[in-house]
């Protein structure tokens, strides 16, 4: 399992807090997340990116511009539409966006975390790639809000084992 945060650790401690305002800038023009300011808890997004590492901001600027798109658009403008860079917001997640439940931000590390091993060409199973960006939600200290939102999902075998994974790696000291 790679370890997508120290991938993307910077040790170059320059103006972090400038490419993180770039970011944001950068991310909220797009026209695709024009969305996100009508309808949606901006907040959530702001509190993901001041957890992200810079160096993973930098790889969604440049490298891996990743677009959150709500499904409805989807099925506005037709499916040839995505990209492996996209992120698809179904309706029960974009209430949860607009919701001020921190599991949120958890939902949207995850979805970036697992975005980025795709495009980096990690090929793992898919259930083992959903437990990487669970590990990834984990190492930026949202494992609370994970397991919040893990425990928020509907009864699946995929669910009990990423809540499994999260209690004997995340919980053993508590």
């Amino acid at each position: 399992m790679m370890n997508l945060i120290q991938k993307f650790l910077s040790k170059d401690r320059t103006n972090k807090s400038q490419l993180r305002k770039n970011f944001s800038v950068f991310f909220y023009s797009l026209p695709e997340h024009q969305w996100i300011l009508e309808s949606s808890n901006k907040a959530h997004f702001d509190k993901l990116f001041s957890h992200l590492p810079s160096g993973v901001l930098e790889a969604m600027m440049t490298k891996y511009p990743v677009i959150f798109v709500p499904s409805q658009e989807l099925k506005k403008n037709g499916p040839g539409r995505v990209l492996n860079n996209t992120i698809v917001v179904f309706p029960e997640f974009q209430k949860l966006l607009q919701s001020e439940k921190k599991s949120a931000v958890a939902y949207l590390a995850h979805e970036v975390a697992f975005v980025l091993y795709e495009l980096e060409g990690m090929k793992e199973d898919p259930l083992m790639a959903e437990v990487s960006a669970d590990k990834f939600v984990c190492d930026l200290g949202l494992t609370f809000e994970l397991e919040e939102l893990l425990l928020m999902l509907d009864e699946t075998i995929e669910k009990r084992l990423r809540l499994t994974y999260l209690t004997i790696n995340h919980f053993k000291d508590f």
